[in-house]
């Protein structure tokens, strides 16, 4: 039987829906900049196999890290495992489904998840590469995430997204 892991430009299919990325980040420090909230702290990572860098602000209240651990970031538009979008409101807003934690999802493989959406995306050129970088905010705790376009092409503004993580 063949493996349902499969990485590809417009997304990786894990056998558990459609999801944006799904790498392993080393946390390289906390809170490089000095402690700004007692239960908040920015982390700076490095992924493993797309060599992307995040600067991710973590609930350290609710979801604890130190330098040197690693983490799986996973990035999906959806926690249905089939894939399927999340019920929506009116006009088009994401609702809260209350049936999440009665059921099986794609946030049962992972510790910690939030949800927020995409507010800028932006190309630039680092070391003579090109280079992209997204920003989201999740309810005011912010992610910028940096790497190969083509990698984060399908992370487009305004985008509704859940970022899910776990400890490797």
């Amino acid at each position: 039987m063949a493996s349902a892991e499969h990485h590809a430009t417009t997304g990786i299919n894990t056998g558990s829906g459609s999801t944006f990325l799904e790498d392993t980040f080393e946390i390289l420090e906390v809170d490089p900049d000095g402690k700004k909230f007692d239960k908040v702290s920015r982390i700076k990572a490095r992924s493993d196999l797309y060599e992307m860098d995040l600067i991710l602000d973590i609930n350290v209240d609710v979801y604890p890290v130190k330098s040197g651990e690693k983490v799986t970031v996973c990035l999906s538009p959806t926690l249905n495992k089939d894939g399927s979008p999340m019920p929506t409101g009116d006009p088009g807003q994401q609702i809260y489904d209350t049936s999440i934690g009665t059921r099986e999802s794609l946030a049962d493989k992972y510790d910690y998840v939030m949800f927020g959406k995409v507010f800028k995306y932006k190309d630039a050129m680092a070391s003579g590469h090109v280079k992209a970088d997204v920003f989201v905010s999740f309810g005011g705790l912010l992610m910028q995430l940096s790497g190969d376009p083509k990698r984060l092409e399908d992370l487009d503004v305004d985008n509704n997204i859940y970022l899910l993580m776990r400890k490797v």
